[in-house]
């Protein structure tokens, strides 16, 4: 999911831009910029947002970190953390 779709859930929740940004402790303009695709959100933020909306927390990081990054090969990356495919084959409870 798109970081400009997770702020929307967010302003669902909280009902104004305004309120998401205090909940996240952001102002409201970095809100509009991040939804926009032209910055993304600190990783505290993403991880309030992520609580907010009931979300992985590294989902929302990861979209936020797509919108600024410009590196092919850092984008190819970080695209596997947007779903949930890179917990296949991971043993979170090794022996």
């Amino acid at each position: 999911m798109e970081l400009k779709k997770y702020i929307e859930l967010g302003v669902q929740k909280t009902e104004t831009l305004k309120a998401l940004a205090d909940v996240l402790g952001q102002m409201p303009e970095a809100l509009t910029a991040a939804k926009g695709g032209r910055r993304g959100l600190p990783l505290l933020a993403c991880v309030r947002l992520a609580y907010l909306v009931n979300a992985d927390p590294l989902n929302v990081i990861v979209a936020s970190q797509m919108v600024t990054e410009t590196d092919e090969e850092k984008r190819k990356e970080w695209k596997p953390f947007l779903t949930s495919d890179w917990r296949r084959g991971w043993d979170s409870n090794p022996r």
